[in-house]
This record gives C-alpha cells, sequence and structure tokens, in this order.
C-alpha cells in the first residue's frame, strides 16, 4: 500500500477486505479465485453475500457482507461522481448507469434528465420487468421529462440482463415512439443507451445515436 490502493491489483485489494483466505488459501489466492469465478468485479458485484458464502465454503456471511458492501460504496462514489456532469455521449452515460444496472438480474428502464448543456439535472427509474422485457409505455417517459422544471432533454437508458446490448425489435419500435412522442411535446431524445457486458469486439454498451437511429 506505500504507492496507494491504485497500484493494487483487483485481487490484492479483494484480499485486503478479506483479511484472510482459507485453510491452505492465502486471502490473495481465496481473492483471485473469487474474482475467476465471476469473471472479474463485473460478476461479483451481481451476486449476494450468501450465495458468495455457498460458493466459498468457510467464508463467512459477515465478510461477504463486508465485500458487498464495499462494491455498494464504489458503485454509490461513482455516481456522486458523475452526477451533474456532463452526459452528451453515451460513454459518459456507460459511466454513470453501468455499473448499477450490469448487477441487475432484471431489465430495468431509467430517465435521464438534462440541461440546455446537457448537464444531468437527475435521474429516475421508470420501469422494472423480467429477465428479458420490460412494459413501459413512451407517455410514461415523456411524463417523467415533462414533469421536472428546466428540462432541455432526456437519455432513456435501460439493461439487457444476458450481457449483449443488441437492440430487439421492441427496443428499436419502442425508441421511434419515443422519439416521436418527445417532438410532439418539444422535447428532444438525446440518446438511448443500452447497457450489456463488454466481451472481446463488442462494447458494453449500444447507442441509439451512434448507430444513426436519432
Amino acid at each position: 500500500m506505500s504507492q496507494g490502493p491504485e497500484a493494487l491489483g483487483a485481487a490484492e485489494l479483494l484480499a485486503i477486505l478479506l483479511r484472510t483466505g482459507l485453510p491452505g488459501k492465502s486471502a490473495v489466492e481465496l481473492a483471485a479465485e473469487i474474482l475467476g469465478s465471476r469473471e472479474g468485479l463485473g460478476g461479483l458485484a451481481r451476486i449476494t453475500p450468501k450465495r458468495l458464502q455457498k460458493d466459498f465454503k468457510g467464508l463467512g456471511l459477515a465478510k461477504a457482507c463486508q465485500v458487498a458492501a464495499a462494491i455498494e460504496l464504489g458503485r454509490r462514489v461513482g455516481v456522486a461522481e458523475v452526477s451533474g456532469g456532463l452526459m452528451d455521449t453515451p460513454a459518459r452515460v456507460e459511466e454513470l448507469m453501468g455499473p448499477e444496472l450490469r448487477r441487475k438480474d432484471r431489465e430495468e428502464v431509467w430517465v435521464l434528465l438534462l440541461n440546455t448543456k446537457l448537464r444531468l439535472l437527475r435521474r429516475a427509474q421508470v420501469s422494472r420487468g423480467s429477465v428479458n422485457e420490460t412494459a413501459v409505455q413512451p407517455q410514461e417517459i415523456l411524463r417523467e421529462a415533462l414533469g421536472s422544471e428546466a428540462v432541455y432533454a432526456f437519455i432513456v437508458v435501460h439493461n439487457h440482463p444476458s450481457g449483449d446490448p443488441a437492440p430487439s425489435p421492441a427496443d428499436l419500435d419502442f425508441t421511434r415512439r419515443v422519439r416521436d412522442g418527445a417532438k410532439t411535446v418539444g422535447i428532444l431524445l438525446q440518446d438511448h443507451v443500452i447497457i450489456g457486458v463488454a466481451r472481446e469486439g463488442r462494447s458494453g454498451y449500444y447507442s441509439f445515436k451512434e448507430a444513426g437511429y436519432l
């Protein structure tokens, strides 16, 4: 730690939280095994303390809860740093919403409300659905946007728990209807961003604006 926590790898940081390992296994070895079984920090963030305890016999519930609490604290710090910031690119949207939505096992739809400089005024969850769909109408999105003062534009964000951010036909139709409705009431749909999981050759998000639909 002499060079600061930023100099440590993910397994070393997790080992500090664990403090001790298991019989025949150091804390760093245990941390590396946990991360490997969950495909890194993103996967670790999606499991509950009880599941972590079940998968690694000998790991106490209190210690598993400490890990979950640290991950949640990190997520909240990230949100606090980005809140009020510029939301002019899908990469910034992913930075704000990705860590939270990648943990979800069901689809959620959120709306980010922006001022004339495309800075975040507020964010709100509009819907929570099933593993592969969420029932939300364009009117619900527009109602959220029109119900706040100083809103110039908005961004729709939702996740694909499967990890693949590619839009479905329903996503395309929904985006078109939200765009048309927004034009009718004089507000701008800045983007619709789908959050997934990055893989080799694939981004961790899909932007309808980048793809030319908006």
